[in-house]
């Protein structure tokens, strides 16, 4: 099994990146910040060893700058940034969760395990390391011990927004809906605003068979993000099936409109163009269809609220409050007073009920 931390990366916001030229210390730390979010994984490594040039000891510059290279394909660089930042601060959490999640992503769950043991080691209380060990046991074949070990993490109630979209993608990918259900809207509520939730709540409503929340929720998403790939594609296939399922009951007016709604959603659904009778090229399907595609190596997440891996009471790496960060390795002010998860979930989608979904503290059944 291979799970995707890269689900994680934060969206921009609003801004749009300004030249270089314009930004100085903590702006140029933000800039890099929105350019890594965006996707735009050259001119954050280019801003982040700016700022290393003139500052070689900045934990903050470094570790983005390992992301970004990451993020642009270079992962052995980025591999090297971060030890470089282990070499500094053998307990940086930030260094070791991505080391963790190189790893994962490498097929090498023993390596990882090392990474996030030294995680808890250092922070107990850690619950990204907790996660990343269950992920360790999963991807290792060790299926109890994981599904023991998300299931605990699970209970924690977390107010890291990461967290519950992670356990949300591990519930999906052991095909449990009602369990990542239960942690998406959990983060939600503690996030509205975070489209990679938004993406993956909707393949999980499909799956649940309600379709209109599905259209919802990747309806929230394009409205938060137009540029949100994966809620697009999945809308967009969600309105040609309609359209089919008319054309099959010889409804052909109903057939057309829900076609060229999905053409209106995705010009590129080729599908829906022959059955209007228009010609449109195949477009290129999102990264993974069984979870909500994004930019490259970034994922639709909001301004999360999450730390950043680092023990309640030390520092942030540039002394003020970091910018906003990615969701993969956030870093704010102050962590938020988790909430009690209500007794029915209570789902970003207006229209959404309450899920009869598998208590946490079940073990799923794996398909």
């Amino acid at each position: 099994m291979r799970f995707l931390p890269t689900l994680a990366l934060a969206a921009a916001l609003s801004l749009a990146p300004a030249g270089l030229g314009a930004f100085t210390g903590n702006d140029r730390l933000f800039l890099g910040t929105e350019a890594l979010i965006r996707g735009r994984y050259e001119l954050a490594a280019q801003t982040f060893a700016a700022i290393l040039a003139a500052d070689p000891d900045n934990p903050y510059a470094r570790t983005r700058l390992a992301l970004a290279l990451a993020g642009g394909g270079d992962v052995r660089a980025a591999r090297a940034e971060l030890e470089k930042a282990l070499a500094a601060r053998a307990d940086d959490l930030f260094a070791l969760w991505s080391l963790g999640n190189l790893d994962l992503l490498a097929g090498r769950p023993e390596a990882a395990q090392g990474r996030f043991t030294a995680m808890i080691q250092a922070d107990p209380g850690n619950l990204r390391g907790r996660l990343g060990l269950a992920l360790c046991a999963l991807q290792a074949g060790r299926t109890a011990e994981g599904l023991a070990a998300l299931a605990q993490v699970q209970q924690a109630e977390s107010a890291d927004v990461l967290v519950r979209v992670l356990c949300g993608l591990v519930y999906w990918h052991l095909d449990a809906p009602a369990n990542a259900r239960l942690e998406l809207e959990a983060a939600l509520e503690l996030e509205p605003r975070n489209t990679a939730a938004l993406e993956l709540l909707g393949l999980v409503y499909r799956r649940q068979g309600k379709a209109d929340l599905a259209a919802s929720a990747w309806g929230q998403a394009l409205g938060l993000d137009p540029g949100a790939a994966g809620a697009r594609f999945f809308l967009s296939r969600l309105a040609e099936d309609e359209g089919l399922a008319a054309a099959l009951a010889d409804k052909p007016a109903e057939a057309k409109r829900a076609y060229e709604r999905a053409l209106s959603i995705d010009p590129g659904n080729a599908a829906a163009a022959k059955a209007l009778g228009l010609g449109v090229a195949q477009p290129a399907r999102p990264a993974g269809s069984e979870a909500p595609g994004r930019r490259p190596g970034a994922d639709k997440a909001a301004r999360p609220t999450s730390d950043d891996g680092h023990r309640p009471g030390t520092a942030t790496p540039s002394g003020d409050a970091p910018p906003p960060t990615p969701a993969s390795e956030p870093a704010p002010p102050a962590k938020p007073k988790p909430a009690k998860r209500p007794a029915k979930p209570a789902p970003p989608i207006e229209s959404a009920q309450p899920a009869a979904s598998i208590p946490a503290t079940t073990t799923p059944a794996i398909p």
